[in-house]
């Protein structure tokens, strides 16, 4: 029961999403279940690791507060922590490393998800519908494309975004990147056991 209305929601908000829209901003979008070993995220392992590790007894997602920075220190320059802020839903970043304005070629520090790109009412519909299914079905997320919203078309990157929450709903997703070549996929990088669903 719980899957089929997960799968309607995310049909619903899908249809919402224009062909047009999906071709300008030029990424894709998978989920993994939050349950997914950590071994099977290849680079990405460490980090998912220790959001796993603050998953409560019962499984619930680890809030923001649960981390130390220092915990990321791996990461540091590849990590973006967003706030998920409500009526409009939208995504706001309240950190984003310096090797991601280097890839970006912005600093999205305090900046609405795609404030700064070409489009920015594409990246609204495309990753904000993105982000609401999350919202409502909390999964780890799986995504790569290229940069040329941000006129960077020759950049490729791929990143995971773990979900966090203060008790109701979705509050801020961690996320870290890695620039990948043009001819890898989030399928070729990864090495888990279950398959990538698109979103």
């Amino acid at each position: 029961m719980q899957r089929r209305l997960e799968d309607q929601v995310a049909a619903e908000l899908q249809n919402a999403v224009t062909t047009d829209a999906k071709n300008l901003v030029n990424w894709q979008y998978a989920k993994l279940p939050v349950s997914a070993d950590p071994a099977g995220f290849g680079p990405f392992e460490d980090l998912v690791r220790i959001w796993n590790d603050k998953r409560g007894p019962n499984g619930e997602l680890p809030a923001r507060r649960d981390f130390d920075f220092i915990e990321f220190r791996s990461w540091l320059g590849k990590i973006s922590i967003a706030k998920v802020e409500r009526d409009p839903f939208q995504i706001r970043f309240v950190l984003w490393g310096t090797q991601l304005t280097e890839w970006w070629g912005v600093d999205y520090t305090n900046k609405v998800l795609g404030e700064a790109s070409i489009t920015p009412e594409a990246w609204n519909v495309v990753e904000g519908r993105y982000f609401e299914i999350m919202d409502q079905f909390p999964f780890i997320g799986v995504v790569s494309g290229y940069l040329d919203q941000h006129d960077r078309p020759y950049v490729k990157v791929m990143g995971i975004d773990l979900p966090l929450t203060e008790g109701n709903g979705l509050s801020h997703v961690i996320s870290a990147h890695i620039e990948i070549d043009p001819d890898e996929t989030a399928e070729s990088i990864l090495n888990s056991n279950e398959p990538l669903e698109y979103v």
